[in-house]
């Protein structure tokens, strides 16, 4: 679902959801139309954590790009090397997201896709990668989500 939440004075993309792909012989995807006014502007894919990729759009991007650069530490400087190392600016084309071979490689990302959208971004995972993660975590959630609601 594609809707604007309202988040220190500015209107920011609420992507959640979750779909499965098939990329495209060139590594494309066509994402959600509900997606795709959020990233009329591009895409900024970087290497996530837990085996996925991130993409931001434009405003998010700014957003965390400012926070990652304000840690002065010895594991902020690791992390900001790394967030921008691997980061790409990418434009939507009729709806398509071309995923960079060298971020495609890094995550073992093949044929199978799945996008997840988590509020501000989405996540690229390979299938297999995302079904383990689902997996792994699923009985924790459920376990907190009932503890959250009583």
């Amino acid at each position: 679902m594609w809707s604007s939440v309202e988040e220190k004075g500015t209107l920011v993309a609420e992507l959640v959801g979750l779909h499965r792909y098939q990329l495209d012989e060139k590594g494309r995807i066509a994402l959600p139309a509900k997606f795709r006014a959020a990233f009329a502007e591009g895409v900024f894919l970087t290497l996530g954590v837990d085996g996925c990729l991130w993409g931001f759009p434009r405003e998010e991007w700014e957003r965390r790009s400012q926070e990652v650069r304000a840690g002065l530490g010895e594991a902020d400087r690791h992390r900001e090397r790394m967030f921008f190392a691997f980061a790409e600016g990418v434009a939507l084309r009729q709806g398509r997201l071309t995923i960079p071979g060298r971020l495609r490689e890094l995550v073992g990302l093949g044929r199978e896709a799945v996008v997840v959208g988590v509020s501000s971004r989405i996540e690229v995972w390979p299938a297999a990668a995302w079904e383990r993660y689902e997996q792994d975590h699923m009985q924790t959630y459920l376990a907190g989500a009932a503890e959250g609601a009583g």
